[in-house]
């Protein structure tokens, strides 16, 4: 069994971001399989041009993405779901409560310290 090289696995991304453009593309604007694929080429292109020969690292998850799991999960969350939560979203329970921690964190407003006021 042989590994892929760089050159492969980039080519073999830069297709399967094509395929999964032109079937975005046909569902979202309606447009005919060969306009879609012809978009999708195009734009796996300029991918290419914009970033081929360059040794990148893709996350598994975009941070937007994160934003907004972590975001409904927080919603979600009543206090004694914390398991199910955490297999609804396949991640801990403990990393489920530090979520929580830190969105509550975040919503929290800021107290004005006493040493804020007197520099005010």
């Amino acid at each position: 069994m042989t590994q892929d090289t760089p050159r492969q696995l980039g080519t073999e991304l830069l297709l399967d971001l094509a395929d999964k453009l032109a079937i975005q593309a046909m569902a979202t604007f309606g447009v005919s399989e060969a306009k879609a694929r012809h978009f999708a080429m195009e734009a796996a292109g300029r991918v290419a041009d914009d970033w081929g020969g360059q040794n990148i690292y893709v996350p598994m998850d975009m941070v937007g993405r994160r934003s907004e799991r972590n975001d409904k999960l927080y919603r979600e969350f009543n206090g004694v779901n914390a398991p199910e939560l955490a297999s609804k979203y396949a991640m801990s329970v403990q990393t489920v409560y530090r979520i929580i921690k830190m969105q509550r964190e975040l919503r929290m407003p800021k107290q004005l310290s006493l040493l804020d006021a007197a520099e005010a």
